[in-house]
């Protein structure tokens, strides 16, 4: 299992995007109090231009052949949000690193409220001001982002990112690598299927099928 690191420590991001790479080191420090990150990359890329993040935090990044990593010590965090960008680098650490599930953090910011009858898998991310009621199971490698709740018996399969103001009402399934738009609802007892797409402002009514994109009311 990932160890529960102190200020000293840091933090190993895998993959980057500048935007997510914001939220997460910032949520990193509140959380656990890091403040020095390494971004390893799977694919050789420029350096990101970084020009969000705080003063106070150090910031290296490697191509992944070139560093070594330690994983009886190392914590480690995805370096973006996106489902199937989270996907992709999950199963390309795995493979060629070792880098399994157990390696992973969780990042709670202490503004959400995760119900104490609820479970989630390593790799998950609560932003401020969201809320997971009571009874649900959340997957691995899941975003629920600021301001959204889910409702109880919620079943959230892994990768899925949960935008801003979503409201996922009771009994709701949520398949592998699915996507749920910003302010989006949904009602009792529904089923989203793997890999769909939400779009923002949906109002989610009947069952959804995996791999499409569905908007609207």
């Amino acid at each position: 299992m990932a160890s529960q690191p102190n200020r000293e420590q840091s933090l190993t991001l895998l993959g980057i995007c500048s935007g997510a790479v914001s939220v997460i080191t910032e949520m990193a420090n509140e959380v656990y109090g890091i403040n020095t990150f390494h971004i390893v990359k799977n694919v050789d890329t420029q350096p990101a231009n970084l020009v969000y993040l705080r003063s106070d935090f150090q910031i290296e990044e490697y191509k992944s052949d070139k560093y070594s990593f330690n994983l009886a010590e190392s914590n480690v965090f995805f370096g973006v949000l996106d489902s199937h960008i989270k996907y992709i680098l999950f199963h390309f650490f795995q493979e060629k690193y070792r880098v399994d599930t157990k390696h992973y953090l969780s990042l709670k910011h202490p503004l959400s409220y995760f119900s104490k009858s609820s479970m989630h898998k390593p790799g998950f991310l609560i932003e401020p001001m969201a809320i997971v009621s009571s009874f649900c199971n959340i997957g691995f490698g899941v975003t629920i982002k600021r301001n959204s709740s889910v409702g109880h018996h919620v079943i959230v399969g892994d990768f899925v990112s949960i935008n801003p103001g979503v409201n996922i009402s009771g009994n709701v399934n949520i398949g592998e690598g699915a996507t749920i738009g910003t302010g989006t609802s949904v009602v009792n007892n529904i089923k989203i299927g793997k890999y769909s797409l939400i779009g923002a402002g949906s109002v989610v009514t009947k069952d959804i099928p995996d791999g499409v994109v569905a908007y609207g009311n």
